[in-house]
């Protein structure tokens, strides 16, 4: 079970997996370990905590590699990796340092698992009734509220979680999954990905000590991760490998098909490879230049490229792709999934008027 694996075999065993993964909605430990056994879960943490510190490019150009092969693993490791991105940020903070750098250690050891849990202070948070609320205690803060998204809360140790203070504030901290008045609740029944497990997590009056704070309280607790963060466009990566995977598929389709399919699908390519090239650079060089290279725009823009790019697969499938078994179904619902993802107003704005186009 130890036997390194190669990240090539790895792509190619998840690949293999990904039909059933979907299908059965059950957590894909068997993925996350074989990422394990090629260095994945040491990838994105320092050296100095026991990881390989990748760079960021080459460390998000995997992440839409593993996309391609199978979403719900690349979802679960992105999480993961956020959670990992906040604890470095606040490992030279002397109040928890060292809890956050053994953390660290256990992780990429493959020890521990970790998960975010942050939805209610970004894009979910306008939705929230009270929200998750945080008020002082004699051993820190008592927090009570419902986390509404976190990917493998079931399977995680700990998360990295956010609450508000009465006075307005964000808390970031650190939440064991094993402590009095947290509740993981059922899994919503998701048109894919239910295998990632995302679920609501309840919080009823549950103590957190001063270890366990990352950030705030402060207007913004999630900026710490601006101190760290080496890639600023994440959310659009993981739709390039879906849709990278779906022309894989069409390539092979519209083989027999007319030259005129095929160069659809040929145009489809070229701006993939030009949608990828400004991603990879702007998401290094966290420049935003101008309103045609924001990142709500590009977000935009991977989001309208997947869901054409997985469009085209289907078509070229037919009747067939319409069949559980098949690739092209799956891509075209994991589509689905990014216009939900994280989507900010700016976001979801910039994707309508994408799929409306000029008007």
């Amino acid at each position: 079970m130890n036997t390194p694996l190669t990240w090539p075999d790895v792509l190619e065993l998840l690949s293999q997996r990904a039909q059933g993964v979907d299908i059965t909605g059950q957590w894909p430990r068997e993925n996350i370990d074989d990422l394990s056994r090629c260095g994945a879960l040491r990838w994105s943490v320092p050296k100095q905590y026991g990881g390989t510190g990748m760079p960021p490019v080459q460390l998000h150009r995997r992440y839409e590699r593993l996309a391609s092969a199978c979403l719900s693993t690349a979802l679960i490791l992105t999480q993961r990796d956020a959670a990992l991105e906040f604890l470095i940020c606040a490992a030279n903070n002397p109040t928890c340092d060292q809890h956050c750098r053994k953390l660290l250690a256990q992780l990429a050891a493959n020890q521990i698992f970790a998960s975010i849990g942050i939805a209610q202070l970004t894009t979910s948070g306008q939705h929230q009734n009270g929200g998750v609320m945080a008020v002082p205690h004699a051993d820190g803060w008592r927090i009570s509220g419902i986390i509404p998204w976190s990917t493998g809360a079931n399977h995680s140790h700990f998360l990295i979680a956010g609450a508000k203070t009465q006075s307005g504030n964000q808390l970031l901290f650190i939440l064991n999954m094993n402590q009095p008045g947290v509740q993981v609740l059922a899994a919503a029944n998701m048109a894919v990905l239910n295998s990632s497990n995302t679920a609501a997590v309840k919080l009823d009056g549950v103590v957190i000590r001063p270890e366990d704070i990352l950030s705030g309280p402060c207007p913004n607790a999630l900026a710490v991760r601006n101190e760290y963060r080496r890639f600023t466009l994440n959310t659009c990566v993981l739709p390039l490998g879906v849709a990278a995977g779906a022309l894989r598929d069409a390539r092979e389709l519209v083989t027999t098909r007319s030259a005129r399919c095929k160069a659809v699908i040929k145009e489809l390519r070229r701006q993939h490879a030009e949608l990828s090239r400004q991603v990879y650079t702007q998401g290094a060089d966290k420049v935003e230049a101008d309103s045609a290279t924001e990142p709500a725009v590009l977000r935009a823009q991977c989001n309208n490229l997947c869901y054409r790019c997985t469009a085209a697969s289907l078509e070229l499938a037919k009747g067939r792709g319409l069949m559980m078994g098949h690739p092209a179904q799956r891509r075209m619902r994991e589509a689905m999934f990014f216009f939900v993802w994280s989507s900010g107003a700016s976001v979801i704005e910039e994707t309508l008027a994408c799929l409306a186009g000029p008007y």
